[in-house]
């Protein structure tokens, strides 16, 4: 009998760690799940906002530009991008004729980055849903609609 009392807390003790150790892990699997979550409802929050239509107007001393771009999802992953440019240049102080260029592009969403990526020419397209833009290297878009 005396020896069966030795063994009941060193067993007691074992289960405790264990119970611990269980408890640490399911902890971490619903850390896990969150971030994961998380992740998804960026994602998916993004992808909602992309669709639309985005200006974008620039001068400088020899020229004055304006882009429109139309975003427009082809399926879950890949849009079609129309993009209209209408560009004046300017010579001695005046405006020369409008010059009009329409391109279309395709691009996939990268989940990962939570970006679109061109497919031809490589731009990457960012998104800040809050202040409604569209950022393409250093030329910000606005989203109009």
């Amino acid at each position: 009998m005396a020896a069966s009392k030795r063994v009941l807390p060193h067993l007691q003790w074992k289960l405790k760690a264990k119970a611990n150790t269980m408890k640490t892990t399911v902890k971490m699997m619903m850390a896990a799940l969150l971030l994961l979550a998380a992740c998804q409802s960026k994602n998916s929050q993004t992808q909602d906002f992309i669709p639309g239509t985005y200006v974008n107007a620039a001068k400088g001393d020899y020229a004055i530009a304006n882009d429109t771009l139309v975003i427009k999802p082809v399926d879950a992953n890949n849009y079609m991008i129309i993009r209209k440019t209408t560009y004046q240049a300017i010579r001695d102080g005046h405006l020369l004729p409008k010059h009009h260029k329409t391109e279309k592009l395709n691009a996939i969403w990268n989940t990962g980055k939570h970006e679109l990526d061109e497919t031809i020419t490589g731009r990457i397209f960012r998104f800040d849903a809050d202040k409604k833009l569209l950022l393409i290297n250093q030329a910000s878009y606005q989203k109009i609609n």
